[in-house]
């Protein structure tokens, strides 16, 4: 749990800084971002390439835009949409611009809250890119989806990322230069792989079945996700503790 005490969280935040400084942990939070941005960069491309022209959709007059098959392109657009955010957010954060990288986490959200609702309904992706501007208002919004993924989000943790990195607020602050509280690095690169292991998980089951077949990363080619994945996660004290900590917020509810 966050303390709500200033000194209590100052503390705290420097205690995790400290975790994230060690090794091997702070180099595979690093290479697991850089699997996860490649791994969906590559399998939305192998997938809109195929979406594109593979599917009943365009013979049927179903797709809006032409596609052969528009919950695959829906899925594609996606993976491609998470692996652009991830590699801005990780250049952003390798040259220290940490409010800017903040933006881009906080847009991966919405990435991660359309591929959990692809996964659970995958026929929902095609829904998703057909949709106009006004459905999409009316239907696939940040708070719409939260209310309906079944309690998988919390809407203080969106919202805390939208004050910090979202919008221009005062909490904001924490994230930009010369400032003797500014939130350590670490923590953003802790924030950014845990949002993009969520992501990948969601994005390939949502294109296991709407592909027609069990889902492969060495089969698309990708780097090894999975193996990236379970180093960080065996190796990252900061990890742990922030897991530990989630666990003790939930076990409070």
């Amino acid at each position: 749990m966050i303390p709500e005490d200033q000194q209590d969280r100052k503390e705290l935040l420097e205690r995790l800084g400290r975790l994230g400084e060690k090794e091997p942990g702070r180099t595979a939070r690093t290479a697991v971002c850089e699997a996860v941005a490649a791994g969906l960069a590559r399998v939305g491309q192998v997938l809109w390439v195929s979406g594109a022209i593979v599917g009943p959709h365009r013979v049927s007059g179903e797709s809006r835009h032409g596609f052969g098959d528009d919950r695959v392109v829906g899925i594609a657009t996606v993976a491609q949409i998470g692996g652009e955010l991830a590699r801005g957010a990780i250049e952003l954060l390798r040259s220290d611009n940490r409010y800017a990288a903040a933006a881009l986490v906080r847009q991966l959200f919405e990435v991660e809250y359309l591929a959990h609702a692809f996964a659970g309904e995958h026929e929902s992706a095609a829904a998703w890119l057909r949709a106009d501007g006004s459905e999409r208002r009316a239907f696939w919004t940040p708070n719409k989806l939260r209310a309906q993924a079944d309690g998988a989000f919390i809407d203080e943790h969106y919202w805390s990322h939208c004050a910090r990195g979202g919008h221009p607020t005062t909490e904001g602050m924490v994230l930009l230069p010369d400032h003797s509280s500014r939130m350590d690095a670490a923590l953003l690169w802790a924030d950014l792989a845990g949002h993009l292991a969520s992501v990948w998980t969601h994005v390939t089951a949502a294109a296991a079945p709407a592909h027609g077949g069990a889902f492969s990363g060495a089969r698309w080619n990708d780097p090894d996700v999975d193996a990236a994945l379970d180093a960080w996660r065996s190796s990252d004290d900061l990890y742990a503790a922030l897991a530990n900590m989630d666990a003790a917020r939930h076990s409070g509810d």
